[in-house]
């Protein structure tokens, strides 16, 4: 049976994606050249502050998570990814890698699973995908001119080392002042300047691991390289 926690958190997790999406697509209408993909990509992430909520590990990686992988490749095959009237999901998971969302999804699941105990730090790791690969391809394909390795800008890269430094200080603020009242959640005793310096070296790791990693897999390598380098330095 599920614990109160978990049925929250579900509830939760469910009602905040279909809000999200339901924005994507009102986005969409409104304003067709937007990229409303981008939009689900993060504002997805602040699920990581709802990580807290959950009791038990397996119910959030194979109840909220996991789940959405299954959606995902439903849609996607479901009509032609080119059909101007396929569902939105299905035109968002066309928009730019076709497995991306996919792989999202899969990331979220492993890290509930296995960095249940350490949810800070997977929190981090989610951060870097969502707002820093995120934020950054939103600035650098708008405001980026001058190339800096195959179609990445400096803009874009120097915003993903922004979106996530400023992101993962935001997840352990929040961890740190949630743990004062919720002990089992494991955050480490830390000094602000540990925390930047921490949050400085995501930044930096990430800026350059997205920069370097195939654009379908980076949903993938980003935040599971992440969270490994936020464990090797011991958070």
């Amino acid at each position: 049976m599920l614990s109160s926690g978990d049925l929250a958190g579900l509830v939760l997790v469910y009602a905040y994606v279909g809000l999200v999406v339901s924005a994507a697509a009102w986005a969409k209408n409104r304003r067709p050249e937007c990229d409303y993909r981008k939009i689900v990509h993060i504002l997805v992430g602040n699920i990581v502050f709802l990580w807290w909520i959950f009791d038990d590990r397996w119910t959030m990686g194979l109840l909220a998570a996991l789940p959405f992988v299954f959606m995902l490749l439903m849609v996607m095959h479901r009509s032609p990814l080119d059909s101007p009237n396929g569902s939105f999901l299905n035109s968002a998971t066309g928009n730019g890698h076709r497995y991306g969302l996919v792989y999202y999804a899969i990331s979220w699941t492993l890290l509930a699973i296995f960095l249940f105990d350490d949810r800070m730090v997977a929190g981090i790791a989610i951060a870097a995908m969502s707002f820093g690969d995120g934020i950054g391809g939103l600035v650098g394909k708008r405001y980026g001119k001058r190339k800096l390795f195959r179609s990445k800008t400096y803009t874009g890269t120097t915003a993903v080392f922004l979106g996530t430094f400023l992101s993962a200080l935001a997840v352990m603020a929040f961890y740190t002042i949630l743990s004062g009242y919720l002990p089992y959640l494991g955050v480490p005793a830390m000094t602000p300047s540990m925390a930047i310096a921490a949050a400085a070296l995501a930044g930096a790791f990430v800026a350059v691991v997205e920069l370097f990693s195939p654009g379908e897999y980076d949903n993938l390598i980003v935040p599971l390289s992440t969270a490994a380098l936020m464990l090797a330095v011991g958070l």
